[in-house]
């Protein structure tokens, strides 16, 4: 029996959690409240009151959410922690302004119908819609060749945003990753890749609401420095595992989110 788990990182989001968390479970399909066992919410580093709001969340569903807390902001290590805690059969890691339910439908029916272990919501599926600034784009587009293609020779377009994925898997991963922060999520899906998962890319549709909190230009010298974080990852198993590994592409309309 599918029991299914949503896991959210909280940073510094006191004007958003509520609202957003509350409407995501008002309005939550049929097909995923069936099934939804808990929601997740990890606080990390937030100096604004977000653990205060979670914790109003965890009082007014106290059935359905649960909040956790690390004491620094990381995005990896959040994730890390809400999948360690998870008790259902199968996740879905959501952002606090992008709680896709059409997503996690989506996946729930990939994972009933044994298509994939891992799924990938991908800004460069050939039919997401992404309507961020050119310069996130641009850098997006970059990362995922550069890096992920050339440098690693992953043949996925895309290991950021939001994710389903197997518990079991979610926790052996969890137990396998070496690295933290933002490029955790990347090191998940390239060890997952790594060591044989079933993985499925499906098309999302993105608008940006907000300012990103780090600048593109910020960003990049911190893009390159993965690399070589992510090849020590990988270097921990043979190379000829990954062809057990198999990435394909769900064809569907993109899903609408925020």
């Amino acid at each position: 029996m599918m029991q299914y788990t949503i896991v959210i990182p909280a940073h510094n989001e006191s004007l958003n959690v509520e609202k957003h968390v509350t409407g995501f479970i008002e309005n939550l399909p049929r097909e995923v409240a069936e099934v939804l066992k808990e929601i997740i919410i990890i606080e990390n580093g937030s100096t604004d009151g977000t653990f205060d709001v979670c914790r109003r969340l965890e009082c007014r569903f106290p059935n359905l959410v649960r909040v956790g807390a690390i004491p620094r902001g990381s995005y990896g290590e959040a994730i890390k922690l809400g999948m360690l805690q998870s008790t259902g059969t199968h996740l879905s890691i959501l952002e606090c302004d992008l709680l896709d339910s059409a997503f996690v439908m989506k996946s729930i029916g990939l994972f009933r119908a044994n298509k994939a272990e891992l799924i990938v919501g991908s800004k460069r599926h050939p039919q997401s819609i992404d309507r961020r600034p050119f310069k996130r784009r641009a850098l997006t587009a970059l990362y995922n060749f550069i890096v992920l293609r050339l440098f690693i020779g992953y043949p996925g377009t895309d290991t950021h945003g939001l994710k389903s994925i197997e518990s079991n898997w979610a926790k052996k991963l969890c137990e396998t990753v070496v690295t933290t922060d933002e490029v955790l999520q990347t090191e998940l899906v390239l060890l997952a890749w790594r060591l044989g998962a079933k993985i499925e890319e499906i098309p999302v549709e993105i608008d940006e609401v907000r300012s990103a909190p780090v600048s593109v230009l910020r960003r990049v010298p911190k893009v390159m420095n993965t690399v070589q974080e992510l090849r020590r990852s990988l270097k921990r198993f043979p190379n000829h595992n990954r062809e057990r590994g198999t990435i394909s592409w769900e064809e569907s309309k993109p899903h609408q989110s925020e």
